[in-house]
């Protein structure tokens, strides 16, 4: 009866053995089911520059956080138009038309502004440079660089050199900017002004560039920057614009002007003209890119009307 009793016993024992590995079977196939429910993901990068990460696969699912792009995430399954990603200790979502198996190209805003790692230094070469806030005459204005000053660059691309100013990447024109600073003007300030003073001073730059909206008696002028530098010379101050420059001075006949007058032209197609007569029926004048700073006849039949600035 004792090895009977011993024999149940041990069946009794194999039969719990048995339940044990059974049950520790099905456990180990439920959490390698559920292992494998939660590594079967895939990577995406983000290709919008901030996506927002959502509690719900909806766009109106409350916003928990967000990802700058080409960040690379991990996601697991899509639901409609959202993709189930792990976010943190959570799964959230976002949207699925910005992830991407390529990762994108992220243009820094170095790199949007044509800057190089290596910077230089440049010296301005027109009497005052505008600074423009992008790469283009048609620009605002940032502000202005005085001839001689030593700036540095960080890159140039047609026609223009990427620069820091006020601590914003602006723009100014390559054509002022040279590699060794510009020599100080050597024609001295002339003394009192006197008409034919101005016209002596405004004939030394004979032959030099006209550039549209230029400052630079040197380096290129237009008609009413021409003039605004030369009396500039000489303490006048004059605005930019030949039709402003009609209201300066004092207005005097045809007959009665004189050398160093201003001649005011008649506006064509809202663009109107200026120069300085010279004498003997002429003037000097920035003209045309063609002609530059000349002198030609005055045209008495498309002038507009003349100002004495130096009375």
């Amino acid at each position: 009866m004792e090895l009977k009793g011993g024999n149940m016993k041990r069946k009794t024992t194999g039969i719990l053995i048995s339940c044990i590995v059974s049950i520790c079977c099905m456990v180990v196939l439920s959490m390698s089911s559920h292992t494998h429910d939660v590594y079967a993901s895939y990577s995406r990068y983000v290709t919008a520059n901030n996506v927002v990460v959502r509690k719900k696969a909806s766009n109106k699912g409350k916003i928990v956080g967000s990802y700058k792009k080409a960040a690379k995430v991990r996601c697991y399954k899509k639901k409609g138009s959202y993709t189930k990603i792990k976010y943190g200790r959570y799964y959230r979502y976002i949207a699925t038309r910005y992830l991407s198996k390529k990762k994108p190209v992220v243009v820094t805003a170095q790199k949007a502004a044509n800057i190089t790692t290596e910077t230089y230094t440049r010296y301005v070469t027109a009497s005052s440079l505008t600074i423009r806030k992008k790469a283009s005459t048609s620009a605002a204005k940032a502000g202005s660089y005085k001839k001689g000053t030593q700036i540095t660059c960080y890159g140039e691309r047609s026609g223009w050199t990427t620069v820091r100013y006020s601590g914003v990447y602006c723009y100014v024109s390559s054509q002022y900017l040279s590699e060794s600073k510009p020599e100080e003007d050597t024609w001295g300030t002339y003394g009192t002004a006197t008409g034919q003073s101005v016209v002596d001073y405004a004939m030394q730059f004979r032959g030099n560039p006209y550039v549209w909206g230029g400052e630079s008696l040197t380096n290129g002028v237009d008609c009413s920057g021409f003039t605004m530098q030369v009396y500039k010379h000489f303490g006048y101050s004059l605005p930019h614009s030949s039709i402003e420059q009609r209201c300066k001075g004092t207005a005097v006949s045809w007959d009665e002007k004189q050398p160093g007058d201003l001649i005011c032209y008649q506006v064509v197609n809202g663009v109107g003209h200026v120069a300085i007569y010279i004498g003997d029926n002429q003037i000097i004048h920035a003209g045309s890119k063609d002609t530059g700073i000349s002198v030609r006849n005055a045209d008495y039949r498309a002038v507009w009307g003349v100002r004495r600035i130096v009375q």
